[in-house]
């Protein structure tokens, strides 16, 4: 017959060294899963920094895509509207629609005091802007992308190309008058 407390008595003899044996694989395999969770936040912080940066990267590529084709859309809008191809009627309808959805002011770059500003530009006739009205619209419009970065709000996205489309117009307006000007002062 099997003798249990020998068996016992051997077992308790060994818990020392098997104590011993589970501290050294446990200190030993606690340093290597250390190493790897080390090594592995360093490959993901490296990720991590080449990931941000090509992010980045595409942000000013879309940004310089976006400002490349308002510049296109603002130069063909302004040409047609020196060749008078943009009448005044449609430019009055376009200042009304932009009149009675002017975004509320917040922030620091689209102010109360611009909003107000804009409000008197959109009050003004057609035969009254001047090329400065037509620079403080667009630079009006430039000041709400401004704070649509800062803060996301999307009225004012959305509001953007309407008034940077609006001073075009007005530059184009401006051109055609000073063209007719010069025409009926060399036809005399």
């Amino acid at each position: 017959m099997i003798d249990v407390s020998a068996i016992v008595g051997s077992l308790i003899a060994q818990a020392p060294l098997v104590a011993v044996v589970v501290l050294v694989l446990y200190y030993k395999l606690d340093r290597k899963i250390d190493k790897l969770y080390s090594d592995l936040n360093q490959k993901i912080d490296g990720v991590k920094a080449e990931l941000s940066g090509q992010i980045n990267e595409l942000m000013r590529e879309v940004r310089s895509l976006g400002s490349g084709f308002y510049n296109y859309q603002n130069t063909l809008i302004d040409f047609l509207a020196a060749k008078g191809l943009v009448t005044a009627a449609e430019n009055v309808l376009l200042r009304g629609t932009l009149r009675a959805s002017i975004p509320y002011a917040m922030s620091k770059y689209y102010t109360e005091e611009v909003r107000r500003r804009l409000q008197a530009l959109l009050d003004k006739e057609l035969e009254e802007y001047t090329w400065e009205d037509a620079a403080e619209l667009e630079n009006i419009a430039k000041l709400m992308y401004k704070e649509y970065i800062a803060t996301g709000r999307e009225d004012l996205l959305d509001y953007y190309p309407k008034l940077m489309m609006y001073a075009a117009i007005v530059r184009g307006l401006l051109r055609r008058r000073e063209l007719e000007k010069k025409q009926q002062s060399t036809a005399l």
